[in-house]
C-alpha cells in the first residue's frame, strides 16, 4: 500500500468527551423543518448571500472606476482583489493573524511544555495529541514525548495558547500551512520546536509553581 496515498494519521483525541452533547449539538434529519427538507430553498438562500457579496464588491469597483476616470482613484475604496497565491501574497495581512503553531523552548533547548494536556483538552477540533513522559528533573516532572498537531483540522481559535499555563505553545502570524501531501499536515514535536525556534526568558517548571509532592 502506498503510504503517500494512504497516510496513517493519529485518531482525534478526546472525541468521545467532546461529542457527548456538551459542546456540540447535532440535528436529527427528522427534526428538520419542511422548508429545510425541500433543500432547494436553502441552496437559493445560500446563493443569495454569496451573490449579495459579489454584487456589493462589483459596485465598489464601479465607484472606484468613476473616481479613476477623474484622476482621483486614491480617494475611493476598492473592491476585493483576487490574489494568486503562492505567487502573490496579500500586503495587508493583519499583524494579529493566527497562523502556524510553535512550541517554545527553555534556555537549554528543551521544550517548555510540561505535558499537562490543557491545550489538548481545550482544543475544540481534537487536533492536538500528546504523550507524556517522566522528566529526569523532579521540578519539571513531565515533558512531551509526543506532541502532534493536525494542522489541517485546526480552526486557529487560539484556545490552546490561552489554556497553556506555561507559555509553551504559541500561534504565530505565519499563514503558510498549505501542502501537497496530507501526511505533512501533521506537525510533530521536532518540527514545532525547530521551524521557528523561540526561547523563553522566564522558565516555567510546573503550572502550580511547585512540583507535586507525594
Amino acid at each position: 500500500m502506498n503510504p503517500l496515498l494512504n497516510p496513517k494519521l493519529p485518531e482525534p483525541a478526546y472525541k468521545e468527551e467532546f461529542t457527548a452533547g456538551r459542546l456540540f449539538t447535532y440535528r436529527n434529519p427528522s427534526d428538520l423543518t419542511l422548508w429545510e427538507r425541500l433543500y432547494v430553498p436553502e441552496v437559493l438562500r445560500g446563493l443569495s448571500i454569496t451573490g449579495s457579496i459579489f454584487f456589493k464588491n462589483m459596485g465598489l469597483w464601479l465607484v472606484w472606476l468613476g473616481y479613476w476616470a477623474r484622476g482621483r482613484a486614491n480617494e475611493a475604496p476598492r473592491g476585493a482583489v483576487t490574489v494568486y497565491y503562492p505567487e502573490e501574497e496579500r500586503p495587508d495581512m493583519t499583524k494579529v493573524n493566527r497562523g502556524k503553531h510553535i512550541l517554545t523552548q527553555r534556555l537549554n533547548g528543551e521544550p517548555q511544555c510540561v505535558a499537562c494536556y490543557m491545550c489538548a483538552t481545550a482544543c475544540p477540533a481534537w487536533c492536538i495529541h500528546i504523550d507524556a513522559g517522566e522528566h529526569p528533573d523532579p521540578a519539571i516532572e513531565k515533558y512531551p514525548v509526543r506532541f502532534d498537531i493536525e494542522i489541517d483540522k485546526c480552526i486557529f481559535c487560539g484556545y490552546c495558547e490561552e489554556a497553556c499555563p506555561v507559555d509553551a505553545i504559541r500561534l504565530t502570524t505565519d499563514y503558510h500551512t498549505v501542502d501537497y501531501l496530507r501526511e505533512r499536515m501533521v506537525y510533530d514535536r521536532d518540527y514545532l520546536l525547530s521551524w521557528n525556534p523561540t526561547k523563553v526568558q522566564q522558565e516555567h517548571v510546573y503550572p502550580g509553581g511547585e512540583p507535586r509532592r507525594g
